[in-house]
């Protein structure tokens, strides 16, 4: 009886001791992977073009290929579009040449990126991803 009695107090308190650990946060976010600290630590995302960006706070997330946010402070990565517009600004947009290309940068990754005039004579041509 008493062993039995030690085991049950002995597991009880491991199990105590195992909940007191630092609290990480990892979460999924709707549109991309997105990890989350809270405590004092440091964020890193990964960026386009092998760079990356960090911050270090208490709470901090980051969001790769989008940037990190520390104590509400935010960095974002930098974009290697070389002054390319936004896709977004074109994409489903009426075009006139069917298979011409126009180069612009991809909002989610922050690279360069090409759309193509695609569609028919009947039903218009419009720019898309390819």
């Amino acid at each position: 009886m008493k062993l039995s009695l030690a085991a049950l107090v002995t597991l009880v308190g491991l199990s105590l001791v195992g909940c007191g650990g630092p609290a990480l946060d990892d979460t999924m976010a709707p549109e991309a992977d997105a990890r989350t600290v809270s405590q004092f630590g440091t964020c890193t995302a990964t960026c386009a073009g092998g760079t990356s960006v960090s911050c270090t706070g208490t709470t901090c997330t980051s969001t790769d290929n989008q940037g990190v946010t520390c104590d509400g402070v935010s960095t974002a990565c930098p974009s290697s579009c070389g002054g390319l517009l936004s896709c977004s600004l074109y994409v489903n947009k009426p075009c006139t040449t069917p298979n011409a290309t126009k180069d612009c940068c991809n909002a989610t990754s922050h690279t360069p990126n090409s759309l193509l005039c695609s569609g028919s004579a009947t039903t218009g041509y419009r720019w898309l991803n390819y």
